[in-house]
């Protein structure tokens, strides 16, 4: 009996230890399963060019899928559904679970440090940002950058970024003219300094295919010439410009919009660049392993980030990382979902009316872009 008591201290340090390697070891196996095929590690270094930067901010974009508060605002009948007496029966138990489903989301982002900048859609007004950032991720750690934008269901987009890392100097809003009537999103440019040099991001989220793929074609292009016309009038002025280019595009790399009209094109990592954009999310659909949305049992890679040729020289941001990763850690898939996939699409939170609780029907976007 006395041996027995005398062990216990002894015991309970060694499974304090046995536990700690075994947190490190749950920490990097996390870090990794957003990729697929349990092949995350190779994945991850094929994207990266040869003699990388030491130093990287994570850049990220996510579709939170109707973030709505719970208020109804006389003002905006596109917000009925998403109240306690809508449709949807949007109660404040509802929305603490989707801010808390969102705020795990985004904390494991960047290998469990968070992204340093996210571009949002989908969020109804500032003040759900607020929530998310003062009552579910680390206070202090998160600034906003939002702007009402004249959507028929009064949706907008937004970026949340790291205040101790960056500074936000302006915001500028471009509307898209879709010839119309019909108002849609506007394209935010955001301009951010970080040690005395400054880059561009604009995040974007364009019409949908509502009404067909083909029939709806035009909207998209002309979200992509509003697109074109920023994009250009920064070059003009500084042709190496740092732009970050973000969103929900409801296009894939190789549609007209993003391959033709915007001129974005993938990159090898090395030789000489000819196309406005290069875009990351071209070698995940040239993969075709996953998206970042799922429809009608296919993947689609419509949520992309895209760099201007600005990262191809030795200044400011600089290109690290010539692939997006979509997020796809298990915990935000749906394994009851129906699909062919090898595992579950985004754990939506609704399934048509039905309240399922999940965080949102698209996967996050992730890039690594090296600072110098």
């Amino acid at each position: 009996m006395n041996l027995t008591i005398c062990s216990m201290p002894s015991f309970f340090s060694l499974l304090l230890i046995a536990l700690a390697a075994c947190s490190g070891q749950e920490t990097h196996s996390r870090a990794q399963e957003h990729l697929p095929n349990g092949e995350g590690e190779a994945q991850q270094r094929s994207s990266i060019i040869p003699n990388p930067p030491e130093n990287y901010l994570a850049f990220a974009f996510y579709n939170l899928e109707n973030l709505f508060d719970t208020e109804d605002d006389p003002t905006n009948s596109g917000d009925d559904e998403f109240t306690p007496n809508g449709t949807n029966n949007f109660t404040e138990e509802r929305l603490e679970r989707k801010m808390a489903n969102l705020a795990r989301a985004i904390r494991a982002m960047n290998e469990y440090r968070g992204p340093d900048l996210l571009g949002v859609c989908e969020i109804e007004n500032r003040r759900v940002l607020e929530i998310l950032t003062q009552e579910y991720l680390p206070k202090g750690t998160y600034s906003i950058v939002h702007a009402e934008s004249p959507d028929t269901r009064g949706i907008d987009v937004g970026i949340l970024y790291r205040a101790a890392e960056l500074k936000h100097v302006r915001t500028t809003m471009h509307t898209v003219d879709l010839g119309t009537g019909r108002p849609t999103r506007d394209i935010m440019e955001a301009t951010f300094q970080r040690q005395g040099k400054t880059f561009t991001v604009l995040v974007n989220h364009w019409p949908s295919r509502l009404g067909g793929e083909e029939e709806s074609e035009p909207r998209r292009v002309a979200a992509a010439e509003t697109a074109v016309r920023i994009i250009d009038s920064l070059r003009a002025i500084d042709p190496n410009a740092d732009i970050v280019m973000m969103g929900d595009f409801n296009d894939e790399p190789n549609n007209r919009s993003i391959h033709d009209v915007l001129d974005a094109r993938a990159y090898s990592g090395s030789g000489t660049f000819g196309h406005r954009m290069v875009n990351t999310a071209a070698p995940v659909q040239e993969e075709g392993a996953i998206g970042s949305y799922f429809y009608k049992k296919d993947w689609e890679v419509i949520d992309q980030i895209l760099l201007s040729p600005g990262v191809l020289d030795d200044s400011g941001l600089v290109l690290y990382e010539t692939a997006e990763t979509v997020f796809a850690p298990s915990f935000l898939r749906d394994r009851k979902g129906k699909t062919n996939a090898e595992f579950g699409p985004p754990f939506r939170t609704y399934r048509e009316d039905f309240f399922i609780g999940g965080t949102s029907d698209h996967f996050a976007v992730v890039l690594r872009v090296g600072w110098k």
